[in-house]
């Protein structure tokens, strides 16, 4: 079952996780034994971020089958999205779905994460990973004033491996339901935040 209640949302996710079947058979996106409905549940998870994202342009590291990117950039079609890919076979994927879903709000850029040169100011942007190999390096644009943000769904293994600069982040975990190893991670910048005496 969908986490997300828009029908139009609802039915371009299923287009693009069709697509993303059709394509799997020639390019090995995903697994080759993985089921649509596997394939909705691994959707819905990247719903789940939704609430937790506030910058207007967001940033995919790895974006790779497009399950976290694109399947945002079709919620937030007011948002810019980039997704960052280092690999040609995976970056030429993203580029035909961009195109397919006719996503105009999305681009694909072939590079790597701690070669990427953020567009300013950082306080815009949202960073997002999913499975991401090493949160440190999600972490480093945080501390460096590059992103507002961070958002990721991770291993519970690699969050406690983490040491958090607690100085100058803030960090919340969020529960994926039937995923007790899987989580949501979400950090940010404390220096970034503004006091409102209004509330």
């Amino acid at each position: 079952m969908t986490i997300v209640n828009d029908e139009m949302i609802r039915e371009s996710v299923q287009r693009f996780l069709d697509f993303l079947l059709q394509q799997n058979r020639q390019l090995n996106l995903v697994s080759r034994r993985i089921t649509p409905a596997q394939l909705q549940a691994l959707a819905d998870e990247t719903l789940r971020l939704v609430p937790l994202i506030s910058g207007n342009r967001v940033v995919d590291a790895g974006s790779g089958n497009g399950l976290l990117g694109i399947v945002l950039a079709l919620f937030f079609p007011m948002r810019t999205f980039i997704l960052l890919e280092s690999i040609e076979k995976k970056a030429r994927f993203l580029r035909l779905a961009v195109s397919q879903m006719e996503l105009r709000n999305t681009e694909v850029c072939r590079e790597r994460l701690e070669n990427f040169r953020f567009p300013a100011p950082g306080a815009e942007i949202t960073l997002v990973a999913r499975g991401f190999p090493s949160l440190s390096g999600l972490v480093e644009p945080l501390l460096r004033g590059k992103v507002r943000e961070v958002v990721c769904i991770t291993s519970l293994k690699k969050i406690e491996k983490l040491e958090f600069p607690l100085e100058k982040t803030t960090h919340s975990i969020y529960n994926i339901p039937s995923r007790d190893v899987i989580k949501i991670l979400k950090m940010e910048n404390v220096s970034r935040e503004t006091i409102n005496p209004d509330g």
